[in-house]
């Protein structure tokens, strides 16, 4: 009834609240995470980047989204950039993430989109250029900010 629907409400604004600063917050540190990859990366980083890669590009072109590949590109950029306190940071927006992930992959030829500059970012590391990499990376950032998620509760 109606104290169910309040209930579920709660948490929404809740996370309302915080979205407009998530864009920020993850652009910042996904941008940073990809330069220290850059110049941390180890072969084994390589590998696990690589490895979400294929599994995002055959996700995608069997007509998924490549959540599970996203996740793991992200993730394997985070570890190869080899810094505790960043990985505890994307630890802490990691389920706000999933969420625009989640909506934003969902978009027609946003997986496609997404693949492509995750490529670009991959590339830049493997080539050891942090510069092109933090300057890659920001790919999802201006797509996710015109995730609904983002934008808040609709006015009415």
């Amino acid at each position: 009834g109606i104290r169910d629907k309040a209930r579920t409400d709660q948490p929404n604004r809740a996370h309302a609240v915080r979205r407009p600063g998530l864009t920020t917050s993850r652009g910042a540190l996904e941008t940073k995470l990809a330069a220290l990859a850059a110049t941390r990366r180890t072969p084994e980083d390589l590998e696990r980047i690589d490895a979400a890669l294929a599994g995002m590009a055959a996700d995608v072109e069997a007509g998924g989204r490549g959540v599970q590949g996203d996740e793991q590109f992200h993730g394997a950029v985070t570890a190869a950039a080899h810094s505790l306190l960043l990985a505890r940071l994307m630890e802490e927006i990691s389920e706000l993430i999933r969420e625009t992930r989640l909506e934003s992959l969902s978009q027609p030829d946003r997986p496609r989109a997404s693949l492509a500059g995750h490529q670009a970012v991959a590339d830049a590391i493997r080539a050891g250029d942090p510069a092109a990499a933090a300057a890659a990376m920001p790919h999802d950032v201006p797509m996710v900010r015109n995730v609904a998620l983002l934008r808040g509760p609709a006015a009415g």
